[in-house]
């Protein structure tokens, strides 16, 4: 404790091997590296999850001129309710049920009752990984659709087959879809899709096949219909499903349908 933290938080011996922080303050960094690395951080949580600069800024104040270098794309979903998201992260933390009111799509609700395990941000947007345990399903919920949330203050037993699903599914997550089973199919790519992936490369869900003068063979993997035709839609004309004609008809209604 005293060699490796010391230096940088204000630590306090109480005895009997116990201690604790003074103030909860860090105190700067050792060398550029370290505040690089410190910038790179606060830049990520910023772009991530702005409502908590303030107290990031609080406990991990400026070190060095680096603060306004790095810029990250990444810009996820704001949060409507910053209570209900600590709330969530102390269910999860202290394994307690949770009662909430969830919105559909389609605008009805219903009551959940839910073990929480996980809070996952999928393609910018927040969402609850909870195991439901009339359905025995782990099942995703859109944070933003959450209402009237409350812990029960019942504890739940960590169920350690959930737990290595879950630790096996996280290493792999791509879509919020990933509760449904995953599938595939070949893509033809063409004209400026080909040329932006040969350049930039693939997302981590499809594979490249075959390599042609005027087009590639790939083969995407999906978890849902919808999954696959926004991302095919939004590369029209220059990509299609090939080798599927049940799924290519369903693509061909829905573009047929938007244009009527």
């Amino acid at each position: 404790m005293n060699e490796r933290l010391n230096g940088l938080y204000d630590i306090e011996y109480l005895g009997e091997g116990n201690y604790r922080l003074r103030t909860p303050t860090f105190k700067g960094t050792k060398n550029e590296e370290e505040s690089i690395a410190v910038s790179l951080m606060k830049s990520l949580q910023h772009s991530a999850v702005p409502q908590m600069d303030d107290y990031v800024d609080a406990a991990v104040p400026t070190s060095g001129n680096y603060d306004d270098i790095f810029v990250f794309g990444i810009h996820f979903e704001q949060i409507d309710d910053m209570e209900m998201f600590h709330t969530l992260i102390k269910a999860v933390k202290w394994k307690v049920g949770v009662e909430f009111t969830y919105t559909k799509l389609d605008g009805s609700s219903k009551k959940v009752f839910a073990d929480p395990y996980r809070l996952a941000n999928f393609q910018k947007y927040w969402y609850l990984i909870a195991y439901d345990p009339d359905a025995g399903l782990l099942k995703t919920y859109y944070l933003n659709n959450i209402s009237e949330l409350m812990m029960l203050y019942e504890n739940f037993t960590g169920n350690e087959s959930i737990e290595k699903e879950l630790d096996m599914l996280c290493h792999n997550m791509d879509s919020v879809w990933w509760n449904d089973e995953k599938r595939s199919c070949l893509l033809k790519v063409t004209d400026k899709a080909k040329a932006y992936m040969q350049q930039r490369g693939f997302p981590e869900n499809m594979e490249l096949l075959e390599t042609h003068d005027d087009h590639l063979l790939v083969s995407i993997y999906f978890y849902n219909d919808m999954e696959l035709f926004a991302y095919v839609k939004s590369w029209m004309p220059w990509m299609r499903i090939v080798d599927d004609a049940e799924l290519e008809r369903k693509l061909r209604e829905q573009v047929e349908a938007f244009l009527q």
